[in-house]
């Protein structure tokens, strides 16, 4: 049995179709789970910044609230309260640095680390024929 060339040119068409059709599907499915994962990374990063935003404002409402614990007036009053006899320190007393103190203590703490003196070095040199 020999099949004509119009045969031939159909099955190879149903084919070529066939696969267009599976490629095409694949494609589609593709870009379908694409934007489901964008989608989910969308809500997962909505949800995270709204969790950065509530710890953002309960930092800010402890910080209002030690810098009120801190003020003049309130360490005054809990000192006649709880009657510790503390008092201001006079201007004597104060020291103000003028450098940064991070820096003078990490230097202070590191300096026979980083010596300018020169050191003492021994090589020992091997010549072989």
């Amino acid at each position: 049995m020999k099949k004509s060339d119009t045969h031939a040119f159909v099955n190879q068409l149903l084919v070529y179709t066939l696969g267009l059709i599976c490629f095409s599907g694949s494609v589609g499915m593709g870009t379908v789970w694409l934007r489901h994962r964008i989608s989910e990374s969308a809500n997962a990063a909505r949800v995270m910044e709204s969790r950065i935003r509530e710890v953002e404002r309960h930092i800010a409402e402890h910080k209002a609230e030690i810098e009120r614990a801190q003020s003049p007036a309130v360490l005054e009053q809990l000192n006649r309260e709880w009657r510790l006899g503390l008092q201001q320190a006079l201007p004597a007393q104060v020291v103000h640095v003028g450098t940064d103190p991070v820096r003078s203590l990490a230097a202070k703490r590191n300096r026979e680390l980083f010596t300018d003196s020169p050191a003492a070095v021994s090589v020992r040199l091997s010549l072989r024929n």
